[in-house]
């Protein structure tokens, strides 16, 4: 029998109020971890380099400012770990500081800190502060969505309920399935939601404008039957993703919805119906307005976020196939 390894979940930690919520759920979504790793950013002494070339000022005054100003950062740095660990200590995880590289990028400082410790999950607040605060959001987890190959949680500032069941955004696509399987392995013991919404695409398309000049009386009929069709079709797919959500152990039941103002809003209105503590979704969708689940759904959802996100990657395998392809 194969023991299936405990779930490790690294968190982007800077000392900001956004990154304290982001510990506090992940201790209450993932509550077995085997280890919350704290990532601390290293800041470095750039504020010194603007005296660099000036005539005016000595290199060794410069270069004496610089060590004094890297000593204060590695300071600052050790009091925000040891602030982290602590935190995530007293929610009952276990803990350990992972520094990153300053001088990269910080979703890619975050995505290689995440590949060194192996983490099943990378967890980060919308908003950061100081020199990295390039570090938690704007930019850099708008970029982690589309760069991670590492499942991604970004915890808004109140972060949500955290108690209630999970809601995955399905529209039939691999990215949605893979989305599940996360959902099943590292949620497992929650309620899941499977949400699928669908757009009545007939009313804009090319021939709903034929069907408009054809005859009045046959016109109401012929709508119906391809709004039901449409319906029955996005139940299909409801279904299909409760049945692979229960193939992955999960709780599940299914609700379909019929949107035109935009899926992720549709996922989101859904999720707070549902009292939902967190929502997951596949990282790419079919694309399709019918589906609409993709890119702009995970986007919409994060930059929106009023409860934990769960961003689920392509396979890298699929990814690089579809990419060949």
């Amino acid at each position: 029998m194969t023991v299936q390894a405990t779930p490790r979940v690294l968190i982007a930690y800077d000392g900001s109020p956004s990154a304290a919520t982001a510990v506090r759920a992940v201790a209450a979504l993932f509550p077995a971890v085997q280890a919350c790793v704290v990532t601390v950013p290293e800041t470095t002494a750039n504020a010194a380099t603007g005296f660099l070339g000036v005539p005016a000022i000595s290199p060794d005054v410069v270069q004496e400012v610089i060590d004094q100003l890297e000593a204060e950062a590695r300071r600052q740095a050790g009091e925000t770990a040891q602030q982290a660990v602590d935190r995530a200590r007293a929610l009952g995880l276990q803990a350990e500081v992972v520094p990153v590289d300053p001088s990269t990028p910080a979703w890619a400082a975050l995505l290689d800190a995440a590949h060194r410790v192996g983490a099943d999950v990378l967890a980060c607040g919308p908003r950061g502060r100081g020199t990295f605060a390039r570090a938690l959001l704007g930019s850099t987890s708008f970029r982690l969505v589309h760069h991670t190959d590492v499942p991604l949680l970004v915890v808004p500032n109140g972060g949500g309920t955290l108690d209630g069941p999970v809601v995955v955004a399905y529209d039939g696509s691999q990215g949605a399935t893979r989305a599940i399987q996360v959902v099943g392995r590292l949620l497992g013991g929650r309620p899941t939601v499977v949400v699928h919404v669908w757009e009545p695409v007939f009313h804009r398309s090319l021939a709903a404008r034929a069907l408009a000049v054809g005859p009045v009386d046959d016109l109401h009929a012929t709508v119906t039957d391809l709004h039901e069709a449409l319906g029955d079709r996005a139940t299909g797919t409801t279904q299909e993703g409760v049945g692979a959500a229960r193939a992955a152990g999960l709780d599940a039941v299914g609700e379909t919805i019929e949107s035109d103002e935009g899926a992720w809003r549709a996922v989101a209105a859904a999720a707070r119906t549902r009292g939902a503590s967190v929502i997951a979704t596949g990282a790419r969708g079919l694309g399709s307005a019918r589906s609409a689940l993709l890119g702009s759904v995970s986007s919409g959802l994060i930059q929106n976020a009023e409860l934990p996100i769960l961003v689920v990657p392509d396979d890298p395998a699929a990814a690089t196939a579809r990419e060949n392809g």
